[in-house]
């Protein structure tokens, strides 16, 4: 079995960044289309549409697909050349996917801890990781 480097916090980070700077453009390219007048106005994302579209859109895409396929990993995670794999470094399913983003949610409460456990714990793993029984490590090239 190859041996795989864990990706720490930082890098996780980075991707999760790179992600989120995807998702604006995309929510500004849908605005534009659609004529969603709240996202120009500076409204809140929870007023505008195309946020809402894109964000969902993002996720179930990019995120939820890609990380069950040959992919393994969102567009942030490919720029940072890391990938999402099972404990046994295989490929998730794609219900294991589905649990691990719902799973964000738990690592997000309280103060995004369940997020920041991936630089102390030995494998460098996340609540999310943990829960699903994941890791995330560099790409070997």
């Amino acid at each position: 079995m190859e041996s795989y480097k864990p990706a720490g916090f930082w890098i996780r980070f980075l991707a999760n960044l790179v992600d989120g700077v995807i998702i604006s453009i995309l929510a500004l390219i849908i605005a534009v289309i659609i004529g969603d007048e709240t996202f120009f106005q500076g409204e809140t994302t929870e007023d505008s549409i195309s946020e809402g579209i894109s964000t969902l859109l993002y996720s179930v895409v990019f995120i939820i697909l890609f990380t069950a396929s040959k992919f393994r990993g969102s567009l942030g995670k490919m720029v940072c050349q890391i990938q999402v794999l099972n404990q046994d470094m295989t490929q998730i399913s794609i219900l294991k996917s589905i649990g691990r983003y719902f799973s964000y949610i738990l690592s997000a409460i309280p103060f995004m801890l369940g997020f920041i456990v991936a630089g102390f714990t030995e494998n460098k793993k996340a609540l999310h990781d943990f829960i699903c029984g994941t890791r995330v490590v560099y790409r070997n090239k």
